[in-house]
């Protein structure tokens, strides 16, 4: 069974969905936590595997407590990154905490202005997010969460209370959205073989 490493992260394509949907957010009022934008990430990349077989940002996935997740992009985001010590994003989004919320937004001087910026997407990705957005804009945090935590929706949030992290294998996730057993060996070399983006080096 296969999981993606780091080598395979594309962290500006990452740093540029990020802004993506906190964009359409600011667009329309709308405050966003950190878990929201967290699971608008994942059913991106989900939507992704679905869709073209492959992922969007490469990120290892992994169901966590709070469910489904890009690893790699929440432990920046959570400042606990060992690949990115200092975050990558922080000339796109800032964190303000609320209450018990942890908020996030656009920085006054973002590196990108508008979806035209947004130069590692093809045309059918931003089709992909917006329709996504359109589904799930304007959902919570909260219904977000459990609507990722329906297992009969997304069967690879595979965790129980005091479990760690459990790493979201790209054979299952392949055959959890449609992919017939006998194209998934296919699809997995091809990801392994053309989707390496070298993001990061010792």
């Amino acid at each position: 069974m296969t999981q993606l490493t780091i080598d395979y992260f594309d962290v500006e394509k990452a740093g540029q969905l990020i802004f993506y949907f906190l964009h359409q957010a600011a667009a329309v009022g709308r405050n966003v936590t950190k878990l929201r934008l967290v699971k608008w990430l994942y059913l991106a990349e989900r939507a992704s595997y679905q869709e073209f077989g492959e992922p969007m940002l490469g990120d290892r996935l992994a169901a966590m407590k709070h469910g489904p997740a890009p690893s790699e992009v929440v432990s920046i985001l959570e400042n606990k990154s060992r690949f990115f010590p200092e975050s990558p994003f922080n000339d796109i989004i800032a964190t303000e905490r609320q209450r018990h919320h942890q908020y996030v937004f656009l920085v006054p001087h973002c590196r990108y202005t508008s979806t035209d910026d947004l130069d590692r997407f093809s045309d059918a990705e931003i089709d992909l997010l917006d329709s996504i957005w359109k589904e799930y804009g304007n959902w919570s945090a909260g219904k977000l969460e459990d609507f990722l935590h329906d297992t009969r929706e997304f069967p690879e949030w595979d965790w129980q209370e005091g479990d760690g992290t459990n790493w979201i294998e790209l054979e299952n996730l392949l055959h959890i959205v449609g992919f017939p057993g006998d194209e998934i060996d296919m699809l997995v070399s091809r990801i392994l073989a053309f989707n390496k983006k070298h993001q990061y080096q010792n």
